[in-house]
């Protein structure tokens, strides 16, 4: 089945849910580095197996590679909706059945569209409104405007952060920023990639939430930990997800354990659709920018 075939297969599916149904999780990261864009993708793929419908928007502007990680040339980018194509032309959906919108190398700042461009983004995503119960935001690393503002429009933010102290302050430095702007989510979960073993990914994830706790007044909840596998950089390197390539290997047995404690922690924050989305991400910019986006 050619991409053509796969669009047209996804548009004549029926509805699976109401507009404001839906989670949509920001996985960002205190720094470049730590695995974020792999693991955005097959954590999406397995919550393709549990019977959720994700949708990975690559929000990494201007550094955009969900698509090398699928082992994808997309035709289109986010860049192609802002020009005025419809979300069915710039959707793309991998051959092993993921949506994704790749988000592109020429665009780099949000605070950059115009008012246009931002109704017609909210007219499009509304489309997809009724078709995923999952949407993840696979934001840049580290401390951006743009990011700061996905996270802030976001239901959930996942960290993602490596046993190393650096990476942790990092994972630390990103909260703090994002809580005394008032940017954080509902909802907060860490989790620690290429850990050497539990102890070691126990003690990353329980020294930032205690960090968080007692500095921040923020609660983390702990999504869970993958461990360090030689696997994980041959999918890279064959351009193949993880969970394609290496089922059962140790690290993609960990993301399966990632996506089931996922679903405990899902009920808990709140949902809302793409336009409501759109509406507070838009909406979080300051006021000599409001003049040119919804209000």
């Amino acid at each position: 089945m050619d991409q053509a075939e796969r669009l047209r297969s996804l548009v004549n599916q029926g509805p699976i849910q109401t507009a404001a149904s839906k989670q949509i999780i920001a996985v960002a990261s205190g720094k470049g580095g730590v695995g974020k864009t792999n693991f955005c993708v097959n954590f999406a793929l397995e919550l393709q197996k549990i019977h959720r419908s994700p949708v990975v928007l690559d929000v990494d502007l201007g550094f955009a590679n969900v698509d090398v990680i699928l082992g994808e040339r997309p035709r289109h980018t986010i860049e192609d909706l802002l020009n005025g194509f419809s979300i069915w032309d710039v959707l793309q959906v991998s051959a092993t059945g993921l949506p994704y919108l790749s988000g592109g190398a020429g665009l780099t700042e949000l605070h950059t569209l115009s008012r246009a461009q931002v109704l017609h983004l909210k007219e499009e995503f509304s489309r997809l409104d009724d078709r995923y119960d999952t949407v993840l935001l696979d934001c840049s690393a580290g401390h951006s405007t743009n990011s700061e503002q996905l996270i802030a429009a976001a239901t959930q933010l996942i960290v993602l952060t490596t046993p190393e102290p650096t990476s942790i302050a990092d994972a630390y430095a990103l909260l703090k920023m994002l809580s005394v702007n008032g940017q954080l989510p509902q909802v907060v979960t860490v989790v620690v990639n290429r850990a050497s073993g539990i102890v070691e990914a126990k003690l990353a994830a329980d020294k930032l939430k205690l960090v968080a706790a007692k500095f921040l007044g923020v609660n983390i909840d702990i999504l869970g930990f993958i461990l360090e596998d030689d696997a994980v950089p041959q999918a890279v390197m064959a351009q193949t997800a993880l969970l394609l390539k290496y089922p059962h290997s140790k690290a993609a047995s960990c993301i399966q354990q990632i996506a089931r404690n996922y679903l405990h922690i899902d009920e808990r924050s709140e949902r809302r659709g793409f336009s409501k989305f759109l509406e507070r991400l838009f909406g979080v910019y300051s006021h000599t920018q409001s003049e040119k986006f919804i209000s």
